[in-house]
């Protein structure tokens, strides 16, 4: 499954991540963490990653979530 999303004019393709990928995150590194998942979601380089707003890597990172079944951990579960 992939979703493709628009922020700031830029154009994103967020694909699903395999269970082997997500087994190699150390989740103890938490910017670590969330790095990687960008970058494997979306296949953008290190430079891009750095290069992303706050508002692009949030709206990325919400994408992930959505395309992998994690919820929303941003909203109140209701």
């Amino acid at each position: 499954m992939q979703k493709d999303i628009e922020v700031n004019g830029k154009k994103f393709t967020i694909r699903e991540l395999l269970a082997k990928e997500v087994d190699d995150i150390n989740f103890d590194n938490k910017k670590e963490a969330l790095q990687k998942q960008v970058m494997m979601s979306t296949g953008i380089s290190l430079s891009d990653y750095e290069n992303l707003t706050l508002r692009e890597r949030l709206a990325i990172f919400k994408a992930i979530n959505e395309v992998n079944g994690i919820e929303d951990f941003q909203n109140p579960a209701k």
